[in-house]
């Protein structure tokens, strides 16, 4: 009975530690971020950082002002819903209200590396070593065109509701290079195989694309 009641209170002390431990970690977490992000690059190629690392422009890496060392972040780029995974390793950038700055290679795989800023969406996936949420399935759809006009890819879009009424065409604009460009953003596949069969359909019609993940 008393080995019983033992093993009950040592239950519920274990409870209590981890419950307690997971709650004090939520809070603590910081808020994910909108606002704009810059790069950097060559210039300080080599530079020790302020975690006494190296830079290197060709490592998924970023600059915060705030977040611990080792932080990994998901970086959304909004104006075209590319996005990249960077572990924080510097502090910056300290320009305007700038909220992270990302290595090179990571501004060219989020396409923000000609213009220089971009608007993107900063969410933490991993702080002080625990993951905070499952990664979501990767999903795929088939990006097509630069239109410079709205009119000319709506066009496209009833092309493509012509060819599958009822495939999903999302019509999104971004900034090149000061000029506001439309592109068509198709279908939403589970399978990259699925994307890529699609868009071979589409290639013998014309309007096909190239297979992005969403």
């Amino acid at each position: 009975m008393i080995n019983n009641r033992k093993c009950y209170l040592l239950t519920v002390i274990i409870f209590l530690f981890v419950g307690i431990g997971q709650i004090s970690l939520a809070q603590e977490i910081p808020q994910n971020q909108t606002g704009p992000a810059s790069w950097y690059g060559s210039k300080y190629h080599g530079r020790t950082t302020s975690s006494g690392e190296r830079y290197n422009k060709n490592d998924m890496t970023a600059a915060h002002k705030t977040l611990p060392f080792g932080t990994k972040v998901k970086v959304t780029n909004l104006s075209n819903n590319e996005s990249v995974v960077l572990r924080i390793n510097d502090r910056g950038p300290f320009v305007g209200k700038r909220i992270i700055d990302v290595s090179e290679v990571a501004a060219r795989k989020l396409g923000m590396h000609q213009k220089g800023i971009a608007k993107v969406k900063v969410e933490i996936v991993e702080y002080k070593g625990k993951t905070i949420a499952a990664a979501e399935p990767a999903t795929y759809s088939i990006e097509k065109g630069t239109y410079t006009s709205k009119e000319l890819a709506l066009q496209q879009t009833q092309k493509l509701k012509a060819f599958d009424e009822s495939i999903d065409v999302e019509v999104t604009e971004a900034d090149e290079q000061g000029a506001k460009v439309h592109r068509l953003k198709i279908g939403k596949f589970a399978d990259k195989k699925e994307a890529e069969a699609f868009n071979d359909l589409l290639r013998e019609e014309g309007p096909h694309g190239e297979v992005r993940e969403s």
